[in-house]
């Protein structure tokens, strides 16, 4: 998915284009304003995607109109999630690994001998301030960051999309109820969440097309 791929909004009634980060994205970046409580994503947009994306600490996706304004960005990256469980855990901790490891063993059909499983981490996601509270970051989400998840674990490895969120932002927006916005489970909880979106089926018949493409090479 390094070409540009045009996905319909319907929320905004009209295409964005993706596109993998180039140099002539960050000018354009150096105006991108994520409004009231976006301090942190404004920043990264600002003054740190570039530099992050360009030394493979992450890989910055650009959502834009076909006018080259800037909607939205996203970096996704390898991650893992742990599923070991620590004297030390709080008991609630504790609970949130049980209910993970037993969701992905439903979901698997195995059982899981390891500590760890693969993930991709959403790292950053922000949205431009005219575009909030309408609806367009969780049909990003659903459209664009969950379809571009699930094909690079379905390259790399991975069961399901990580991402970390203050308190606010993940209760107002990732554990609504939303057709558009729904399906994350909890893992740990307190002034930040760390939540986990599982999707084995998606990224399971990803990875079966490849191993069929790859036999159709040789």
């Amino acid at each position: 998915m390094l070409r540009p791929v045009r996905v319909q909004l319907d929320t905004i009634e009209r295409p964005v284009i993706v596109e993998f980060m180039s140099k002539e994205h960050v000018s354009r970046m150096q105006s991108f304003d994520c409004g009231v409580d976006g301090d942190e994503q404004t920043e990264f947009a600002q003054k740190e995607a570039w530099d992050t994306h360009r030394r493979c600490l992450s890989t910055v996706f650009i959502v834009h109109d076909k006018e080259e304004n800037i909607i939205s960005y996203f970096t996704l990256s390898p991650f893992i999630v742990s599923l070991k469980i620590k004297d030390d855990m709080s008991d609630d901790k504790k609970r949130l690994v049980e209910e993970l490891r037993a969701k992905l063993e439903e979901l698997l059909g195995m059982d899981i001998k390891y500590t760890s499983v693969p993930t991709i981490l959403l790292g950053q996601f922000g949205l431009q301030k005219e575009y909030r509270g309408k609806g367009v970051g969780g049909e990003i989400l659903s459209k664009i960051i969950l379809p571009y998840a699930v094909f690079y674990a379905a390259t790399i490895g991975g069961v399901g999309l990580s991402l970390h969120a203050k308190k606010k932002v993940a209760k107002k927006f990732y554990l609504k109820k939303s057709p558009l916005a729904e399906g994350f489970q909890v893992i740990s909880r307190g002034g930040t969440y760390e939540l986990f979106y599982p999707f084995v089926d998606e990224v399971q018949k990803f990875r079966i097309e490849l191993i069929k493409r790859s036999r159709t090479t040789k």
